[in-house]
C-alpha cells in the first residue's frame, strides 16, 4: 500500500492540472464567444467579405456653347490580392507582355504580405481589351474614371490629381460638386475564393457630379492661347495674361496666362505653373490707370476734348521731381495729349481735378475692391488711402504708380466705359447641371455700378479712339473696324526700388466705338525684345480681335450687322500673306470659321456639310490675304481616300474616323495628330485600320 502512494499522487496531479488546462480553455472560449465575439465576427467577415466602393463619374465642365472643356473618360485599372494567386510567375509574366515591363516589377508587387497592391491603374479602354479574356484568381478589374481635358483655359479650370480629386482652378474650388458620391456594394467570397455581390447587403448606388456650364468660348480660348503664347516669345516675356469680355453682360469670353502646363500630364504640376495671375497677381499699371483721370476730368468738366494743353517739350518738373514723356509734345489738344500718352498732362489735370475726386473716381471703377468673379484666389490690389499720401502721390497716382490692381479689375474698368458708362459683374459660370442634365442653377449678367453718364462715356470712348486711330495705340488697330483702347508700360517696383529693365507692358482696349461688344486685356511681364505696351501688346490685341471675328459666329453677327464685312473694308489688290491652315478633319462650318480667322475665303468643290477630307492649299504655304482655299467634304460611312490628320486636335480626328467608318488605333496620351497611318491619299476600305499618335 505504502508503494502505491507516490503514483496516486502523480495521478492526482495530472487529473488536477488536466481540470485546470480544461477550465482555463472554456473561459476563454467563453471569453471569445461572448466578451470578444463582435471583434473576431469582424475579422471573420473581412477575411469573405469585402466594401467595393463604386465611383461617382466626375460632372463634364462646359463652354459656353456646350462643348467640352473637361470630362471623365472610363478606364481599367488592375489590381491583385497577392494570397489568391497561385503561380505568381506566371501572372507577373503574362503582365510584362501586357503593358512592356519586366516581369520583376509586377513579381515584387505580387510578393507583398497584403491582401490588395495595385498593378496598373488608369488604362485605356482599347488598350484593356487586350486582357479583356484574362481573368486568373486573385486579379481584380476595376473601371476607374480618368480626367480628360482640351488643354484650354488650364487656369481657370485647373485639373485633378491621380485620385481624380481636384486640386486646382475650378476642379478645386467645385470638388464636392463635381465628384459626386460615390456608391458601395458589398462582395463576399465563397469557399473558393471567387466574389459576387452579398445578397442581404443593400447596394448603395453612385450619384454622379454636377456639371458646369462656363462663360468661355472654346474657339476664342484657343485664339487667345495661341497669340499670348507667340506673343510672349516674340517679346520674350517672363509671363503673359490675356482676357476677353463681353462689355454688355460681363462674361469672360478667355482668360489666358502663360507660362502653360499640360492638364492632362500631371506629372507637370508645379503650384507656381497653375496660378491664375489675372486675378491672383497685382501690379502697378502704368499709363493703363491714366483712364481714371480721364474719367474725372470728362466726368467733373474740367476740360474737353479740345482743349489746348501744354505737355512742356517733353519733361517738366513738380515737387523736385523730373516727369519725363517718350514724346516731346507742345501746345496740343487734351485729347491729342491721352493719345500720346502725356505723363506731364496727366499729372498736371491729376492736381486740377484733386485727391479727393480722383480717390473718389478710382473707388468708382472697383479699384482696392474684389471684382466678385467667384474664383478662388482673387486679390483686390491696393488702393492707398488719401492718409497716407505724399504730395507726390497724386500726379504719380495718375500715371499708373503708387497703386495696384489685379488684370480682371483693369478689363472690368475699361468694360464699364465700352458699356456706356454702366459696370458690370465679371463672372465665369454660367450654369450648373445635375447628372440628368437638368439645370440647378444658372447665373445672369449682373450690374454693379453706374461710374458714369453714358454721355460722359461716349466721350471717353472718342478719346480713347484717338490713342489707336493716331496715337500710341495704332498696332492694336483691327481691319473695319472702329477701336478705342490705352497702352500702358510701367518699371516693376520690387525689393524697394524700380528695377531697370523690368516692365509691365500692356494695352486693354474694347470694340467696335461705334457699339461695343468686346473688351480685351494683354499684359506682358518683364518683356526683352522691346518693352512699350504699344510694341508687345497692342499687336497681340490686334490679332486676337481679328481671329474673334472670324471665328465666332455670334459676336461677328453683333459686331457687323449694319456694317460692311472685313473682305469689304480691305484694300482688294492687298499684298499681305497669310499661312494656309489645315482644315482636313473639320466639319465645313469648322473648316470656314477657321479660314475666315486667317483672313481667307473659301470655296466647296463638292455638296454636303461633312467632314473636309481635302484641301487645294498645302498646311503652311503662303497665300494672298482673302484668297479662296478649295475644298472637299464627305459624309458619315463614304468611302474614301486617307485624310491628313497632323495637327488636328483629338476630339476631332476622333470624328473623322467615325465619319471615314474605320477602326481607330490610337498611341500616345497627347492632345494632337502627329503622326499617322495608313499614308495620306491612301484608298480607304471598309473598316480599315487607322493608327493615330498623340503628342
Amino acid at each position: 500500500m505504502l508503494e502505491k502512494r507516490p503514483f496516486d499522487i502523480r495521478m492526482a496531479l495530472v487529473v488536477a492540472l488536466m481540470f485546470v488546462l480544461a477550465g482555463a480553455v472554456v473561459i476563454r472560449l467563453s471569453f471569445i464567444q461572448i466578451v470578444e465575439a463582435d471583434k473576431y465576427k469582424d475579422r471573420a467577415k473581412r477575411q469573405y467579405e469585402r466594401k467595393l466602393v463604386l465611383k461617382a463619374q466626375r460632372g463634364t465642365i462646359f463652354d459656353r456653347n456646350m462643348n467640352r472643356l473637361a470630362s471623365s473618360l472610363t478606364m481599367i485599372s488592375l489590381a491583385a490580392d497577392p494570397k489568391l494567386i497561385v503561380s505568381k510567375y506566371r501572372v507577373a509574366d503574362s503582365l510584362a507582355k501586357f503593358f512592356d515591363k519586366p516581369a520583376t516589377f509586377y513579381l515584387r508587387k505580387l510578393k507583398k504580405s497584403g491582401r490588395f497592391v495595385w498593378l496598373e491603374r488608369h488604362i485605356p479602354m482599347d488598350k484593356a481589351i487586350g486582357f479583356s479574356e484574362w481573368n486568373p484568381e486573385g486579379i481584380i478589374k476595376i473601371k476607374d474614371q480618368n480626367r480628360y481635358y482640351e488643354n484650354l483655359g488650364s487656369h481657370v479650370i485647373g485639373f485633378t490629381n491621380a485620385d481624380n480629386v481636384g486640386i486646382s482652378g475650378l476642379e478645386l474650388q467645385m470638388n464636392n460638386l463635381l465628384q459626386g458620391r460615390n456608391g458601395l456594394v458589398v462582395m463576399q467570397r465563397n469557399a473558393v475564393g471567387k466574389a459576387y455581390p452579398a445578397i442581404d447587403k443593400p447596394l448603395v448606388e453612385p450619384v454622379n457630379g454636377q456639371s458646369l456650364q462656363l462663360t468661355l468660348d472654346l474657339d476664342i480660348q484657343a485664339i487667345v492661347e495661341k497669340e499670348l503664347k507667340e506673343g510672349v516669345k516674340h517679346a520674350q516675356a517672363k509671363e503673359g495674361i490675356a482676357i476677353v469680355m463681353d462689355v454688355q453682360t460681363g462674361e469672360i469670353l478667355a482668360m489666358a496666362n502663360m507660362p502653360d502646363f499640360d492638364m492632362n500630364n500631371k506629372k507637370t504640376y508645379q503650384s507656381h505653373l497653375v496660378r491664375n495671375r489675372a486675378i491672383t497677381d497685382i501690379y502697378e499699371p502704368g499709363s493703363t490707370f491714366k483712364l481714371v483721370m480721364l474719367s474725372a476730368a470728362i466726368k467733373k468738366a474740367i476740360i474737353d476734348p479740345d482743349d489746348g494743353v501744354n505737355a512742356e517739350n517733353g519733361r517738366y518738373k513738380m515737387y523736385g521731381r523730373w516727369i519725363v514723356d517718350h514724346e516731346k509734345l507742345g501746345e496740343v489738344s487734351f485729347k491729342e495729349a491721352i493719345a500720346h500718352s502725356s505723363n506731364i498732362v496727366t499729372a498736371k489735370m491729376a492736381l486740377k481735378i484733386g485727391k479727393e475726386k480722383f480717390f473718389e473716381t478710382a473707388q468708382n471703377y472697383g479699384f482696392g475692391q474684389l471684382t466678385g468673379i467667384g474664383l478662388l484666389g482673387e486679390r483686390s490690389g491696393y488702393l492707398k488711402p488719401m492718409k497716407d499720401w505724399s504730395k507726390l502721390t497724386l500726379p504719380w497716382m495718375a500715371q499708373g504708380y503708387e497703386v495696384l490692381v489685379t488684370p480682371v479689375q483693369l478689363i472690368r474698368a475699361y468694360a464699364a466705359i465700352a458699356n456706356n458708362g454702366q459696370m458690370m459683374k465679371p463672372y465665369l459660370l454660367k450654369a450648373k447641371f445635375d447628372e440628368h442634365g437638368a439645370i440647378v442653377e444658372d447665373y445672369r449678367p449682373e450690374k454693379n455700378k453706374r461710374v458714369m453718364s453714358e454721355d460722359d462715356a461716349k466721350i471717353v470712348q472718342k478719346i480713347l479712339q484717338t490713342v489707336v486711330d493716331s496715337g500710341t495705340g495704332e498696332n492694336a488697330q483691327i481691319k473695319g473696324l472702329h477701336v478705342a483702347g490705352k497702352t500702358g508700360t510701367a518699371q516693376r517696383y520690387s525689393n524697394g526700388s524700380y528695377r531697370r529693365g523690368e516692365y509691365v507692358s500692356s494695352f486693354v482696349g474694347f470694340f467696335p466705338v461705334e457699339e461695343p461688344r468686346i473688351a480685351a486685356l494683354v499684359m506682358m511681364i518683364n518683356p526683352k525684345n522691346g518693352y512699350y505696351g504699344s510694341a508687345v501688346s497692342a499687336p497681340v490685341f490686334s490679332r486676337i480681335g481679328s481671329r474673334l471675328l472670324a471665328v465666332s459666329d455670334e459676336y461677328r453677327e453683333a459686331i457687323y450687322k449694319s456694317k460692311t464685312t472685313l473682305a469689304e473694308t480691305t484694300e482688294e489688290n492687298s499684298e499681305e500673306l497669310v499661312s494656309v491652315p489645315n482644315i482636313c478633319g473639320m466639319s465645313k462650318s469648322e473648316a470656314t470659321n477657321v479660314l475666315r480667322a486667317h483672313f481667307l475665303d473659301y470655296r466647296q468643290l463638292n455638296s454636303g456639310s461633312g467632314i473636309v477630307v481635302w484641301q487645294d492649299k498645302d498646311v503652311g504655304s503662303k497665300v494672298k490675304e482673302f484668297s479662296k482655299i478649295a475644298f472637299k467634304v464627305i459624309e458619315p460611312k463614304q468611302k474614301q481616300r486617307m485624310p491628313d490628320f497632323t495637327g488636328i486636335r483629338a476630339d476631332k480626328a476622333l470624328g473623322l474616323v467615325h465619319a471615314l467608318n474605320a477602326d481607330l488605333k490610337i498611341n500616345g496620351k497627347g492632345t494632337f495628330v502627329t503622326a499617322q497611318y495608313p499614308k495620306v491619299g491612301s484608298i480607304l476600305s471598309e473598316k480599315s485600320k487607322i493608327i493615330l499618335r498623340m503628342d
